[in-house]
This record gives structure tokens, C-alpha cells and sequence, in this order.
């Protein structure tokens, strides 16, 4: 079986895996006026961590979907052992179903640089209220990152493609958002996410050898581009 990094991802259970972890989302959030009757959609939701944070924190109404089953698995295992009223499921952000202008806030956490963004960045516009808006927190390529060391990074992540900071708005701009603004320009550094509720991993039964030998490729290539790779986040307006 030719295993990915999301694949490992999924096998080890880890849970706030995009750069800044759960304490940078709660930071985005904060920012929104989240209340009660305020819809969100968590595109990628991995292992649930952040869908059960909304909900735990807002009681907001979430609906949380990713490709991978084993993290949906997992994703509602957390919801069960938490006793919250979510189900996630499996969804593709190229082509959701969900209809027409159903939510106020869509979350890509470290997920859209996965998609094809040309049909994933639509969807996510068409989903969305007017005046909703779409937060992702995405990896961008600093300037003296080389094409063979881009084709490397691509070959492992299975990114469809590492852009600039100005490519990365382009795209938002493309995909019909009237308003796009980043922020947060430091460089991935490795092992200083801060957590709140604590490094997770939910462990799956079995898990092939390969998966470890993944993870530990995962930390060379982030050590050794963490001046090469930034991370910004995306609020972008529909």
C-alpha cells in the first residue's frame, strides 16, 4: 500500500496538525463573533479537534467533513467520548455537497494547498453566505525556495502545487472573493505548536512500519526548510 503524509497523519491520529495548531485557530476565531446561530463548515477536519472547540466554546452549529474515513472515524470518536451532538463526514472540498449558501464561515486549516484549488476555492465561495467568509491557514513558499527542492516538497506532501504569498490571493481573487487580507508571517519551526488540550494522537491498531519511517522524513524536510517555507493566514470575503 503506498502510504501519504495524510494517510500517516490519519494512522497516528494526530490532532491539530497545521502549522499553530489548535492555539492559533482559537486566536483566528476569536476575531469572528462567533455566536450560537453562526454556521460553520470545517473543510478537512482531521481527528475533530477544532469542530469540538467550536462547539464546546460557542455552541455553535458545525458541520465537519474530510476525504480521509479513518479520521472521520476518529473525528467521531471524539465527538462520542465528548458527548456533542456532531457528526462528521466524509466530504471532498472539490466538490461538496452541500447546497448553495448554507454557511457564515468555512475553515481550511492547512487543507487547500491539497485540492485542486481551481474547483476547491469555488466550492468554498459557493457554500458560503453572501458576506460569509472563508479563514485558511496555508503554507506559502518563500523566494529562494528552489524548483527542485519545491518538486521534492510536492512529491512528498502531494501538494497539487506551494504558492507565493501574491499567488495564493490571486487564487481567493479568482475564485470570486471581493476581500482578501493575510497575516501571520512566521516560518514553520519544528515541534513548538502550542496545544491546548495537549499533543494528540489517537493511535489506530495497526500501524504498517512505513508509517513511522513517513514521520520521520515529515520532520527532516521541516527542519531543514523552515527559512524556505512560511505560513500565512487567509481571511478572505464572499
Amino acid at each position: 500500500m503506498d502510504l501519504q503524509y495524510t494517510d500517516m497523519l490519519a494512522l497516528l491520529g494526530v490532532g491539530g496538525a497545521h502549522p499553530g495548531g489548535l492555539h492559533l485557530t482559537k486566536e483566528l476565531l476569536a476575531e469572528e463573533g462567533i455566536t450560537n446561530a453562526t454556521t460553520i463548515l470545517d473543510i478537512g477536519c482531521g481527528t475533530g479537534q477544532t469542530a469540538a472547540y467550536l462547539f464546546w466554546e460557542y455552541g455553535c452549529k458545525v458541520t465537519a467533513c474530510d476525504l480521509n474515513e479513518t479520521m472521520v472515524q476518529k473525528a467521531n470518536k471524539r465527538f462520542e467520548r465528548m458527548d456533542l451532538p456532531l457528526k462528521a463526514q466524509i466530504g471532498h472540498a472539490e466538490q461538496l455537497s452541500f447546497a448553495n449558501e448554507t454557511f457564515d464561515i468555512v475553515l481550511f486549516e492547512s487543507v487547500a494547498a491539497f485540492t485542486d484549488l481551481s474547483l476547491s476555492l469555488k466550492e468554498c465561495r459557493r457554500v458560503l453566505k453572501k458576506g460569509g467568509v472563508a479563514l485558511a491557514i496555508e503554507m506559502i513558499k518563500e523566494p529562494h525556495l528552489s524548483e527542485q527542492d519545491e518538486h521534492l516538497l510536492t512529491g512528498f506532501y502531494r501538494f497539487q502545487s506551494i504558492l507565493t504569498e501574491k499567488q495564493w490571493i490571486e487564487r481567493w481573487e479568482q475564485a470570486g472573493f471581493s476581500v482578501v487580507t493575510s497575516g501571520c508571517e512566521h516560518m514553520l519551526e519544528q515541534d513548538n505548536q502550542s496545544i491546548d488540550f495537549g499533543t494528540e494522537f489517537d493511535l489506530s491498531a495497526r500501524i504498517p512500519s512505513t508509517v513511522y519511517d513517513l514521520l520521520d522524513e515529515h520532520e527532516r524536510l521541516t527542519e531543514k526548510f523552515q527559512s524556505l517555507l512560511g505560513v500565512r493566514v487567509f481571511r478572505c470575503i464572499r
